[in-house]
């Protein structure tokens, strides 16, 4: 027989109990704390003890009280926020049944040949445009790295070289290039050029939600963790993905549709944001 207090922690997330796949989380929060968007890849149950939050799945919201329940299948993407000093109880386990259209985090295959790993496709992009591909070089092998090793400290290499590839990188193609891509292609709101927006924008908000799971990870509790590495390799393969459309796609088209005054633009233009094409 094994009793547990499930009083309120200073610790916002800790393992309590753990049986075979089963897994019992208290998370301890104050107003305003609590779990960015994740997925968990077990059926979820969450039981409020004390307080009161809001439950995030999509676009939908429900307010839970002290005493009331919620439960949602296997890898649903989900956010839990306190409006009330809350104490929490979450029980994972490996009863649900994944929906058929919901998807792990870091279970997605790389759809994209990216430069990294195919270096050949360099030879169908202008000069001018390489710098760019040269950054995608380097992202790609540090996201490679985290992949093999999720320790805190790679993951902290990996958001900070996100971070600047968001502030640098991202920058320079929506200022620099997508614009006298679109020139050619009928403008900025169709097309690959708005798809590739839509994923800046949707990197930038993983990249965000990462950075508030490692926050919760600081303790470094088995559960925060896993939250963490899942949503590492869920931007992992959403970023590699990109840079490969990039490299393998947009790139080669762009070499072939801008004239040779316009690539010597761009590559003016690229210099003056910092560390493009430069050596990490």
């Amino acid at each position: 027989m094994e009793k547990y207090s499930l009083q309120f922690r200073e610790q916002s997330v800790q393992s309590v109990l753990k049986r075979g796949e089963s897994k019992f989380v208290q998370l301890s929060l104050e107003p305003g704390e609590g779990l960015t968007k994740h997925r968990a890849p077990l059926a979820l149950t969450v039981i409020v003890l004390t307080g009161q939050i809001r439950f995030t799945v999509g676009t939908e919201s429900e307010v839970l009280n002290a005493s009331e329940m919620l439960a949602i299948e296997p890898t649903v993407e989900h956010a839990v926020e306190a409006l009330e000093r809350s104490t929490v109880l979450l029980v994972l386990t490996p009863n649900g049944v994944p929906t058929k259209n919901s998807t792990a985090a870091g279970e997605q295959a790389l759809e994209h040949e990216n430069a990294y790993q195919h270096p050949e496709l360099l030879k169908q992009i202008a000069p001018e445009l390489r710098p760019l591909v040269h950054d995608h070089i380097h992202v790609c092998s540090v996201l490679h790295a985290v992949e093999q090793s999720l320790d805190r400290e790679t993951i902290r290499t990996t958001l900070n070289t996100i971070e600047q590839e968001l502030k640098n990188h991202f920058k320079a193609e929506e200022n620099v290039l997508f614009p006298r891509i679109a020139n050619h292609i009928g403008g900025m709101d169709v097309g690959p050029i708005a798809r590739l927006l839509e994923e800046h924008r949707a990197i930038s908000r993983l990249h965000k939600e990462a950075e508030e799971l490692m926050t919760v990870d600081e303790h470094g509790d088995e559960h925060a963790r896993s939250l963490l590495t899942n949503k590492v390799l869920e931007l992992s393969t959403m970023l590699l993905n990109h840079l490969g459309k990039e490299d393998s796609h947009l790139f080669p088209m762009a070499s072939r549709l801008l004239t040779s005054d316009e690539k010597a633009v761009i590559a003016n233009e690229l210099r003056e944001y910092d560390s493009i094409g430069s050596v990490q």
